[in-house]
């Protein structure tokens, strides 16, 4: 892998010899707060649906009769365009993807605010999905990465077409990259075709606007109650923020998250919660990195009757892993089953450019899984033990969906 920049724009290149299929993947930094929350959303779901020069049927056909596969994925931090073809169709992939990025004229504005609106009730209708949004916009209060479901759902009225067409303008000025992974034999002349057909990306100017989280300076846990009478299950998650991945101390976390509820059924949440104390029909724990911080939280779905000893058992689990230190097998285990991941997920050309591109476009630098793999490597159970220490005895946001005779104890 390598990083070439010519004429101001940022290519990186991973030639992977004798493969069929060539994935680029174009990624631009998010550097300003949505508007109304759900802009960026539109954005990613209108990008695809025409050009100045093809429509959307237009689109669609070329795509599909090709073989080419393209999509746009939108996260807090960044927008990621991307096209996986064959080698023999380098040429129209790569004149399809420019294309959509220049000249998208964003049709059918008020149809996909109208999909868009049902979408968000359907997730919403899910009770784990209602009570992880009210965790987010909580733990992320007066930030853009607290632009929950709900929040977009009472916002999305307000957008106007011409506020996904600035997207458009915003991201091109903003910091960005295309990331390439395939067989190709001269470096030279890719890197010069790039440049021609993607003049528009050159590196931008903009800095961030996207501010520090605010802290929550949280006295005690705060439970958020959502009541939902015809529940069958209580949904509960606690959730606090930790370091970035820009940390020395991440790679601890993600060792700590494993094995504390990230790794399965070995895990200790799903071993003690569920497997002894028969509470969970789920039970895990999970970690959301982002640019700007990341967020750390337990969850169970279980019977509405066990609430509090759910909520206990976290506490119990919690404590154990702040007051002494992890097994040799455990702690090894964790470490095998993170790389075994990292491994199985960096196989294809396209997951080879995403990683590259991501890395990247969120300022880790190049080759970072090859640092972040050492890293996890020099873990200790000491480095477990502290991060136990350091984050799962905080205050936490709670939040619990569940019949309203079930909440009043809680």
């Amino acid at each position: 892998m390598k990083l070439i920049q010519k004429d101001n724009i940022d290519i990186i290149l991973q030639n992977t010899k004798n493969t069929p299929r060539m994935a680029v993947c174009t990624y631009f930094s998010i550097d300003m707060p949505e508007k109304y929350a759900g802009v960026y959303t539109l954005f990613s779901k209108l990008l695809l649906k025409g050009t100045k020069t093809r429509s959307a049927e237009d689109l669609a056909s070329i795509i599909e009769s090709n073989g080419i596969e393209t999509s746009v994925k939108c996260k807090q931090d960044y927008i990621k365009v991307s096209t996986l073809f064959l080698n023999e169709d380098f040429d129209l992939a790569l004149d399809v993807l420019s294309d959509i990025l220049q000249n998208s004229t964003f049709e059918n504005f008020e149809k996909e605010v109208f999909k868009l609106k049902g979408e968000i009730v359907s997730d919403l209708d899910s009770p784990q999905v209602k009570a992880s949004d009210a965790l987010v916009e909580r733990v992320y209060e007066n930030h853009y990465y607290g632009n929950s479901l709900s929040k977009t759902l009472n916002d999305v009225d307000k957008i106007q077409k011409q506020d996904v067409i600035d997207v458009l303008s915003q991201i091109m000025n903003s910091k960005k990259v295309i990331s390439i992974a395939g067989d190709f034999n001269d470096e030279e002349k890719l890197v010069d075709y790039i440049v021609q057909k993607f003049n528009f990306m050159k590196a931008g100017e903009s800095t961030s606007k996207i501010s520090d989280i605010p802290v929550l300076n949280l006295g005690s846990d705060e439970i958020i109650k959502i009541v939902k009478n015809d529940a069958k299950q209580a949904q509960i998650f606690k959730g606090i923020v930790v370091d970035t991945q820009f940390s020395e101390d991440y790679p601890k976390i993600v060792v700590m998250n494993n094995i504390l509820g990230s790794s399965g059924l070995s895990s200790r949440l799903f071993v003690e919660l569920r497997d002894k104390q028969g509470l969970a029909y789920t039970v895990r724990s999970a970690l959301e990195p982002l640019k700007h911080s990341s967020l750390f939280y337990f969850y169970i779905g279980t019977e509405p009757k066990n609430i509090v000893k759910s909520l206990e058992g976290f506490k119990i689990e919690a404590g154990k892993m702040a007051k002494d230190y992890v097994s040799d097998v455990e702690l090894s285990g964790a470490k095998e089953n993170i790389l075994g991941r990292l491994e199985y997920f960096s196989q294809t050309n396209m997951q080879l450019a995403s990683i590259a591109g991501y890395d990247y476009i969120m300022g880790l630098g190049l080759n970072y899984e090859e640092k972040y793999r050492e890293k996890l490597n020099a873990v200790t159970k000491e480095d477990v033990l502290n991060m136990a220490q350091k984050h799962l005895l905080n205050n936490a946001v709670i939040s619990v969906l569940a019949p309203d005779e079930y909440l009043e104890n809680v």
